[in-house]
């Protein structure tokens, strides 16, 4: 059957959970009372948020097939896609109401991602591919994470263990971005048609798992402690399912 190239244009998504790890400090954002001072009136503590992602991916794929007998098929497939898939939420607590509330944002993107996979299927007419696939596969993840306090002008600080934070109301309080290359596995299947001598069309499902994402925020001031605060958001595993369609020629 030989080798191939092609291209692919699709749809993702995903569904993400942002938890928080804290330090002595910013535990009085996410578990007031913890620190050793009182917590504010009427406060609630931040909790995990979820969110959803969406977006287009495309780009291009190559590999080689290898006929087995009359009917069955195994090959290996690579392919490298740009991406537009991403998604952000927030939650919003009170925090000295009705005055002044809490806010936390979290935002993940997908910017490119790629696979190397192997393929086995059968071919249920000369022309009619159907296959299974799985493999390794990579991309870079963008996590992004930041603290606001709203309300009038004003301000408090904490400072607990050694670690401290400094809020003034209107301006981040915590922020922390990242962005690196991850790699993990992907499975899934599709149909193949072969509707011309070279020239073929394969629709596909693909689960994609780049492993677990996270984001450390720190605090841009500190109060009377030594040393700034920090927590860190959880954003579980960037994984994300794809669908997409694409045609290949072969040589």
């Amino acid at each position: 059957m030989g080798f191939y190239i092609g291209g692919n244009v699709g749809g993702a998504w995903a569904n993400r959970s942002v938890g928080f790890t804290s330090d002595a400090a910013s535990a009085f954002l996410f578990n007031p009372g913890v620190p050793l001072v009182a917590p504010f009136a009427g406060q609630v503590a931040l909790s995990a948020h979820d969110f959803s992602m969406n977006g287009v991916t495309g780009g291009l794929q190559a590999g080689y097939n290898w006929q087995l007998g009359g009917k069955w098929l195994v090959g290996v497939e690579g392919d490298l896609s740009a991406s537009s898939l991403r998604g952000s939420g927030r939650e919003t607590a009170p925090i000295l109401p009705p005055a002044f509330t809490q806010t936390i944002s979290a935002e993940q993107k997908i910017d490119w991602w790629g696979s190397i996979r192997g393929r086995f299927g059968a071919l249920v007419s000369p022309s009619v591919l159907l296959y299974g696939t799985g493999g390794f596969a990579f991309g870079r993840v963008a996590t992004f994470d930041d603290y606001i306090v709203n309300g009038p002008p004003g301000g408090f600080s904490i400072s607990v263990s050694g670690t401290s934070f400094a809020c003034t109301t209107g301006l981040t309080c915590f922020t922390g971005s990242n962005s690196r290359i991850q790699t993990g596995w992907t499975l899934g299947g599709g149909g193949e048609w072969r509707f011309a001598p070279r020239w073929s069309f394969k629709a596909e499902y693909l689960y994609v798992d780049l492993g677990k994402s996270s984001v450390t925020a720190n605090a841009l001031a500190t109060g009377i402690g030594p040393n700034l605060s920090r927590y860190t958001a959880n954003f579980g595993r960037a994984d994300f399912h794809v669908a997409r369609v694409g045609v290949n020629y072969h040589f």
